[in-house]
């Protein structure tokens, strides 16, 4: 099934089309607020609020990007209310690694026997860095989360966002200096990355 096939499919309310929706795109929906949120149970929960959402809102979405850039706006944007409510609520959220591969935690920090006390330090790390990121600016946050955690291009970043291609780069460079700013108070061995 195409693209203006599934489309004309939701939009005409039948159910192969529904089904088609959602195994095309489901895993990647769970994906993407699983690193906002933090919490597979509620990024699945989430995902079900996302599907109902693209359905009824499919006479809205104007064809002027992808149909899944358009999904992955309704994605972060739902995520990101989620997360607001909870710090209303004072409830921080918990993201898994902060980088991969040029990352300053490497990879063999986490492959060593774990010990009791190696437990409660990488909690601690990662409590520390959840905050970090916490505290970058939003858009900054949003860009960095589905370059770093999602993996998406910075063309794809681009349409989600609605923002230019520069201003992505712009905004994932302003976001890796923040939080080596802010975790350079807790972490030492950022320092050399400055």
């Amino acid at each position: 099934m195409t693209e203006a096939e599934l489309i004309a499919g939701i939009k005409e309310r039948q159910r192969p089309a529904f089904q088609m929706l959602v195994d095309r795109y489901r895993d990647q929906v769970i994906k993407t607020a699983f690193y906002f949120l933090g919490d597979m149970a509620d990024a699945e929960d989430l995902s079900q609020e996302i599907f109902i959402e693209i359905i009824q809102s499919i006479h809205d979405f104007r064809q002027t990007s992808t149909l899944k850039t358009w999904i992955y706006r309704i994605t972060v944007n739902k995520a990101l209310n989620m997360v607001k409510q909870r710090k209303r609520r004072g409830i921080f959220f918990r993201i898994g690694s902060l980088f991969h591969g040029d990352n300053p935690l490497n990879a063999q920090d986490f492959a060593e026997p774990v010990t009791q006390t190696d437990a409660v330090e990488k909690q601690e790390t990662r409590a520390m860095i959840q905050k970090a990121i916490d505290k970058l600016p939003e858009s900054q946050r949003i860009a960095f989360v589905l370059s770093r955690f999602d993996d998406q291009p910075y063309k794809e970043i681009a349409g989600i966002m609605n923002i230019s291609l520069p201003a992505v780069e712009s905004l994932i460079f302003r976001a890796r200096q923040n939080l080596q700013k802010q975790l350079v108070r807790s972490f030492p061995e950022f320092k050399s990355n400055l």
